[in-house]
C-alpha cells in the first residue's frame, strides 16, 4: 500500500506542475478537489500509447464504478482518513503539507517514477487542457468509459451503488480523454 500511496502523490505532483504550467497565476488549486483528483487518477493510470505499453494499473487496481465515475477504492480511503504525507483534502480543494518538490518522491522507485512520467505525458499528448477541467466536466468524461458503464450496469442490476472494475475490461474497451 505504501508504495500505491507515494506514486498516487507523485501524481498529485506532477498533476499541480502540468497545471502551473497552463495557469501560472492561480496558485490556489481550488479546483482540485478530492473528486477532480480521483478522475484525473483514473485517466493517468489507464492510459497507455498500445497495448504492448504497461499502464499503472498493476498499481492502481482497486477501482470501483460509482455515481460520480471510477474511484481507486484505496486511495479514496487513504484521502479520507487523511494517510497522505505531501497533500490533504480536510477542506473542499487540496492543501499542500510540506514539501513540494521533486526531491520529495526520491524514495519512489526510478522504475515506477519513470512510468508515472510516460503516463502523464500520454495524458498531455491525449488532452492538454484535462487538468484544468472542473470535476464534474471529468465526471462526464470517465461516464464515456465503457468499463464504467458496464460496471455501472451490474451495480445496478445487483442493488448496489457501486461494483469494482475489471482491470482487463478498462484496457480493452474504447477509453476517452476528452469531451
Amino acid at each position: 500500500m505504501n508504495i500505491k500511496l507515494i506514486c498516487f502523490e507523485y501524481i498529485i505532483y506532477r498533476l499541480l506542475d502540468w497545471y502551473r504550467e497552463l495557469r501560472p497565476l492561480d496558485s490556489s488549486y481550488v479546483s482540485f478537489t478530492r473528486l477532480k483528483i480521483l478522475k484525473l487518477l483514473f485517466f493517468v493510470a489507464a492510459i497507455r500509447e498500445n497495448k504492448e505499453m504497461q499502464d499503472l494499473l498493476d498499481i492502481f487496481n482497486n477501482f470501483y464504478a460509482m455515481q460520480h465515475g471510477p474511484v481507486e477504492s484505496d486511495i479514496y480511503n487513504a484521502m479520507v482518513n487523511s494517510e497522505l504525507k505531501y497533500y490533504s483534502f480536510k477542506s473542499r480543494s487540496i492543501e499542500i503539507n510540506g514539501c513540494i518538490n521533486e526531491n520529495c518522491f526520491d524514495t519512489l522507485d526510478k522504475t515506477i517514477r519513470n512510468r508515472v512520467d510516460i503516463s502523464i505525458n500520454l495524458l498531455r499528448r491525449q488532452n492538454q487542457d484535462i487538468v484544468t477541467y472542473t470535476a464534474s466536466q471529468l465526471v462526464n468524461l470517465s461516464h464515456k468509459w465503457d468499463s464504467w458503464q458496464l460496471a455501472m450496469h451490474m451495480a445496478e442490476v445487483l442493488g448496489k451503488g457501486s461494483e469494482p472494475m475489471d482491470i482487463n475490461t478498462i484496457q480493452s474497451n474504447r477509453q476517452y480523454y476528452s469531451i
